[in-house]
């Protein structure tokens, strides 16, 4: 590595810290400092704009300072974004505490809420508002489009290089996995919907109402059960040091209404948000979040600024739902909790049914944000498509505006696909882990250095037993006995 380039990293590495540390306090319901982000969102690109200039190698660097570019020209659209849902997105009619429900809300308040014509209500009129914040949205896709393009370059063809894939290869993987998934969707669909909403399932009963709702019965078994120190214990009896992860699980009105990883200083200041939700959720989102965390916290400190950073999406995503899958691991469960079979067989039923709709739910997303790209749609074209991928996929027609208030779909350029290649790579992981370390690989300190080595090579890894085949998935992660 050049000293230029060398000096230019570092200093790249040194704004980033602090602009993450105040990202975090935004993120975590603080207070925090607009002016400084913008600033330092400032000097990062005065830094990004130089390496472009200078260096077309790594290439990695250089594609993601191209998308550093154009995410700095959006800094000052995206806080209003972020500020105009909780403002704009609101239910006046309804309050949690003494709160009115709103976007960071949303999700708290279908939760404990029985009356499904009160989470209707909401819901519709989350989707009327949406046009107030349609205009921030497609001035968001449309500025990242042309300053990627005036490098050459354009956000599909980024995306697809970092994930190692094409296009048609990852069309056909989402396809794929979407109409496998569909019937056995929809039979689960039905029986837990007749249990939970006493009632088919309809457009507004969303992926995220189901699962802060179909956990409920089994919620009982996990009452006081902290799960950061349940992380803990089974991440350290794996073998992995969790000193750089701090976790802050408080409720604040503000604060961002999905568990978040943020690598402050990889791999030294590594931090957790969660809202709390119910028992399980909680133990899940918590088992994510860790899985990102001693992935963060894994890295090589002497590995240069591209490999410790500018990792894959698919590749960050694998380690987070690798940690997740062990809550529905049966003798994972057993080991932990010491349930007996009836239990354990609930638990699982309930998560795989979880996997079900998150793959259908999922390949609607990132069909739907392919395609976007693919074809540059209008906004009321992707509302349009994003009607009939939902129908296509779960057999049920969402709201074509509703993916403008999904947190990944509306604020990411492109980001719903690496879910699913994760996902699917992790059932090969498991496959793997179990053939070589037994079914209890989760306590086997091989196993977990394994796990720490992969971690360790950050954006240069590769998945020796990874072909993408989802067949692992579909058998160990998806299978509903009722």
């Amino acid at each position: 590595m050049s000293d230029t380039l060398n000096t230019l990293c570092k200093k790249l590495e040194e704004l980033e810290v602090r602009f993450n540390e105040e990202t975090y306090k935004r993120y975590a319901g603080f207070e925090y400092d607009e002016t400084l982000l913008k600033e330092l969102s400032s000097k990062i690109l005065e830094v990004q704009k130089e390496i472009v200039e200078k260096f077309k190698e790594p290439r990695r660097l250089y594609l993601a300072s191209i998308f550093g570019i154009a995410e700095a020209a959006k800094l000052e659209e995206s806080l209003r974004l972020y500020d105009a849902r909780n403002k704009e997105i609101t239910a006046e009619k309804y309050k949690i505490g003494d709160t009115v429900v709103n976007w960071s809300s949303w999700r708290q308040f279908n939760a404990v809420t029985e009356d499904h014509s009160k989470r209707k209500e909401v819901f519709d009129t989350f989707i009327q508002k949406v046009p107030k914040i349609t205009p921030l949205i497609e001035s968001l896709f449309k500025k990242s489009k042309e300053i990627i393009g005036k490098y050459g370059e354009n956000p599909l063809d980024m995306y697809l290089e970092f994930e190692s894939l094409t296009y048609d290869q990852l069309e056909s993987l989402v396809n794929k996995l979407g109409t496998t998934a569909k019937p056995h969707f929809q039979e689960a669909l039905e029986h837990y919907s007749m249990e939970i909403l006493g009632k088919p399932a309809e457009y507004y009963d969303d992926f995220y109402l189901f699962r802060g709702k179909i956990y409920k019965p089994i919620n009982k078994y996990f009452e006081g059960v902290n799960p950061v120190k349940m992380v803990h214990k089974a991440l350290t009896t794996l073998g992995f040091d969790l000193s750089k992860i701090k976790v802050d699980g408080e409720d604040r009105p503000k604060k961002y209404p999905s568990a978040v990883c943020f690598g402050i200083h990889v791999p030294n200041d590594v931090r957790i948000l969660f809202k709390p939700v119910s028992p399980f959720t909680d133990l899940t989102s918590v088992f994510h979040e860790f899985g990102h965390g001693i992935h963060d916290a894994s890295a090589n400190l002497d590995d240069p600024y591209w490999t410790r950073y500018l990792i894959s999406m698919g590749v960050a995503e694998t380690f987070s739902i690798l940690s997740e899958t062990l809550m529905e691991t049966p003798e994972f469960l057993k080991y932990y909790f010491k349930f007996d079979e009836k239990i354990i067989q609930d638990i699982v039923n309930r998560r795989h049914f979880m996997n079900l709709f998150f793959l259908t739910f999922y390949s609607a997303n990132a069909l739907m944000k392919l395609h976007f790209w693919k074809f540059n749609y209008t906004m009321e074209e992707a509302d349009k498509e994003y009607e009939r991928l939902t129908e296509k996929f779960m057999g049920i027609k969402i709201p074509g505006k509703y993916w403008q208030l999904h947190h990944i779909m509306s604020d990411s350029v492109l980001y719903a696909p690496s879910y699913l290649i994760a996902a699917v790579r992790v059932g090969e992981f498991i496959n793997y882990l179990e053939k070589t370390y037994g079914s209890e690989w989760w306590i086997n300190k091989e196993a977990g250095e394994y796990i720490y080595n992969l971690a360790r090579q950050r954006a240069d890894v590769s998945f020796p037993f990874s072909k993408l085949d989802p067949t692992y998935y579909f058998e160990h992660h998806t299978r509903v006995t009722l």
